[in-house]
């Protein structure tokens, strides 16, 4: 069995009264108003107005803490032509913010430029030597946008030679607050604002609509894309400002993000959250992880024609420049996280040498993800070798930033929260740093085995699935937190057309089978899963997204997979003749017959997981995945590795290497047999070694074949063989051949190996279920 990676949680969908109201009254599918009820919409007119938010739901900007006194800095220093300085920061979010509060100030008349920090140079929020040169430059007035309320230090220093700084932002409120002009936030302590959980381009919305007394309709898609990037609560006012934003970015105003999308293959006449999630959002990421973010600013405010098709081919470009050094550092992390010592670790800290500081942040998601572990991926730079500096991921199980925060001295540099952190420290303090996570982790009583839940919105036949309820589910989009795309689970599924997909494999697509055809099915970042689907054996279950593909103007339903479990045990069919170190790095149990190339494999696999028939006799492999290195000598054999299990193997892999094959060699006949012994009769001795390639020539019996039917005539008496000389010996009553040990060793040998070697993969899996009663 396949178990699924986490724990599925299928909703209680009892209030069957309140669905089936809502699917009469509204004329909706019964699913449709299963989702809508799960969300708390119990009535006809919350339904209504969730298809269709209005305005009502955005609150005054007023309301949020300090906004008049910016809006009135801000028009003086208009009033006064002073030079303002609108400063952001590197991510999507930032850049956004960036861009609407620029555009805005521009277009009321103010003497405006902006400045995105560089991740490497400046680092995130407020720095003082940034500021400094842009004070040379003429700057009379700071805004800052998604970010600053953490900048006291720098802030403070600011303020007193005289130019003041708007701090606009949403991040976390430390314990002390800069003593800026004005801190307009959502979250400011004892501000009566009813909406926590603006981004910061939803902050600088406000700040745009308070400037103009008009409320900027046109500068909304800006609003979606970095809400919808910073992963905000997608309720309240959140849910009308991106669904009013996506209705925007549909339209296509902005010259540089209708060539971007188009760069990104989103038609936006059909653009949904994802698409956003998905293809905006992490180009324009991009540009802070390896170029410069400004770009992006230029990007989402430029007017220009050629000007947007040059910058939109920068940014994808940088995405793919991302894309490749993550997938080179995916490598080496991926190895280091799979080694031996690693795998009883309970949290994962990662080095590398001169990897790229703006992806390792990535990394250390995906790494997580595959392993359940805290990761953290630090590389040490080429430039100063002896400083390690990397970012850390951590799921919801694990507090990464208390883990650490309880070790500062460890670090030169330090921050984060519970799910992430950044920092930097000393080579020396590698192995510190392993012992006190560890500890931590203890500390914490994490176990990564604990499944994370995942929540299912209901089980859905799969002939259910077309384009109706495609367009049904984006009804309550747009997704994020606090609405959450729903998952299906679809049972006992028939999987066709597995294939990997990326330069290597790392993505999975196949298809699923109905009563009307087939249903694409992609995986990324899954591509191991392609030998377990692979295998006809085993009922398949599936928890999948229901997405839209478009293709040369062509739509069909695609699924998404999030996760997946197979009952039964499942037979992973890897026959090889060559074995190479590639095939050892799974955590299985592995079969070895032979004590030579046992010896051979031990050291690249989990201690006292390479065992001889024996050994493994007395290992209960009930769940656990089981590796046949070499092909059984026997169906008996076959049957005594199994012998100890309390209950079935999760997976039966299947490499089967064999040196000399039974089957090829062939069995001797009747007729093989006496044409040999008359002419050994004829011959009386022989010098075997010598004459062997002569004899197999003349008598037409390939060499294995002949060495095999000699043993046989050793055994049986008929001749003998001393310092290679073989001689006849006529003084032998007949003997049945086939009764003699070495005829039956080699006949079951050809047996099993022309019933695990020499057949298809669904007739071996078949045969071996049945054989050890797994099926």
């Amino acid at each position: 069995m396949i178990d699924a990676k986490f724990k599925w949680q299928i909703a209680d969908n009892d209030s069957s009264d309140t669905i089936n109201v809502l699917t009469k009254e509204l004329g909706i599918s019964k699913i449709l108003a299963t989702l809508l009820v799960q969300r708390g919409i119990n009535n006809v007119e919350q339904a209504k107005k969730y298809f269709k938010p209005t305005m009502d739901e955005i609150h005054d900007p007023h309301q949020l803490h300090d906004m008049d006194k910016a809006v009135e800095r801000i028009e003086k220093a208009i009033e006064n032509q002073e030079q303002i300085t609108v400063y952001g920061d590197y991510d999507a979010d930032g850049i956004t913010s960036t861009a609407l509060m620029y555009e805005t100030l521009v277009s009321i008349g103010a003497n405006v430029n902006y400045y995105v920090p560089n991740r490497f140079t400046d680092g995130y929020g407020p720095n003082a030597q940034a500021y400094q040169r842009l004070i040379n430059d003429g700057t009379q007035l700071f805004i800052t946008v998604d970010n600053g309320v953490s900048g006291k230090d720098v802030i403070d220093e600011v303020m007193k030679k005289g130019i003041d700084v708007i701090v606009t932002d949403h991040h976390e409120l430390p314990a002390e607050l800069p003593n800026a002009v004005a801190i307009v936030h959502p979250r400011y302590p004892g501000s009566d604002y009813p909406f926590p959980d603006l981004s910061g381009v939803g902050v600088a919305f406000k700040v745009a609509w308070a400037l103009t007394d008009e409320f900027p309709v046109e500068q909304l898609d800006l609003v979606a894309i970095g809400e919808i990037a910073d992963v905000v609560n997608v309720t309240g006012e959140n849910h009308a400002l991106i669904t009013y934003g996506i209705q925007q970015l549909r339209q296509g105003m902005r010259p540089g993000l209708a060539a971007l999308m188009k760069l990104a293959g989103i038609n936006p006449a059909n653009l949904t959250d994802q698409d956003i999630g998905f293809g905006i959002a992490p180009r324009l990421n991009a540009l802070g992880r390896i170029a410069d973010a400004n770009d992006g600013v230029k990007l989402l405010t430029s007017l220009d024609e050629d000007e947007s098709q040059q910058l939109a081919k920068e940014v994808d470009q940088a995405n793919k420049e991302r894309q490749q050094l993550v997938a080179k550092i995916m490598v080496e992390a991926d190895k280091q996280a799979s080694s031996v010592e690693n795998q009883n670790k309970k949290v994962l800290l990662i080095v590398g040498k001169n990897w790229h500081q703006g992806v390792l942040g990535i990394v250390a998601s995906r790494i997580m993800n595959k392993t359940g572990k805290p990761t953290i991926i630090v590389s040490m730079d080429k430039q100063n070798p002896s400083v390690v500096k990397g970012s850390g991921r951590s799921p919801e199980a694990f507090n990464l930033f208390k883990a650490l925060e309880a070790h500062r001295e460890l670090f030169t540099t330090f921050g984060g929260h519970p799910a992430a952190c950044g920092l930097s420290f000393t080579e020396d303090n590698i192995s510190a740093l392993e012992r006190a996570l560890e500890d931590e982790a203890e500390q914490q009583g994490f176990d990564q085995t604990v499944k994370q839940v995942l929540p299912i919105a209901m089980s859905i036949n799969p002939n259910d699935i077309n384009l109706q309820l495609y367009n049904d589910i984006q009804r309550i989009a747009p997704f994020g937190p606090g609405n959450i795309e729903p998952l299906f689970r679809l049972n006992g599924v028939q999987i066709a057309d597995v294939k990997t997909m990326g330069q290597d494999g790392q993505h999975l697509r196949f298809s699923i089978i109905t009563e009307t055809g087939k249903i694409t099915v992609v995986a990324f970042g899954q591509g191991d899963l392609a030998p377990l689907l692979s295998s006809p054996t085993g009922e398949t279950n599936l928890a999948v997204k229901i997405s839209l593909n478009e293709w040369r103007g062509k739509q069909s339903i695609q699924l998404m997979l999030e996760d997946l479990q197979i009952n039964g045990t499942v037979i992973v069919d890897e026959r090889t003749n060559k074995l190479t170190p590639q095939l050892f790095t799974a955590h299985d149990y592995y079969i070895v017959q032979e004590s030579k190339l046992r010896e051979n494999i031990a050291p690249h696999v989990t201690p006292g997981h390479a065992l001889s028939v024996e050994e493994a006799r007395q290992t209960d492999f009930a769940g656990k995945r089981v590796t046949l290195v070499d092909c059984p000598v026997s169906e008996e054999t076959l049957k005594e590795i199994f012998e100890a299990d309390k209950g079935e193997p999760a997976v039966i892999r299947l490499l089967l290497y064999q040196r000399k094959s039974a089957y090829l060699a062939g069995l001797p006949s009747r007729t093989d047999f006496a044409q040999l012994y008359r002419f050994i009769y004829k011959q009386k001795q022989l010098n075997w070694s010598a004459q062997l390639q002569a004899i197999s020539r003349y008598l037409k019996i390939n060499i294995d074949r002949l060495n095999f039917m000699i043993q046989v005539f050793s055994e049986a008496g008929f001749v003998t063989i001393k310092s290679d000389v073989l001689s006849f010996n006529n003084l032998v009553d007949k003997t049945d051949l086939t009764q003699t040990k070495r005829y039956k060793k080699q006949l079951a040998q050809y047996k099993i190996e022309q019933q695990l070697l020499f057949n298809d993969t669904a007739t071996v899996a078949k045969w071996l279920l049945q054989y050890l009663n797994l099926d």
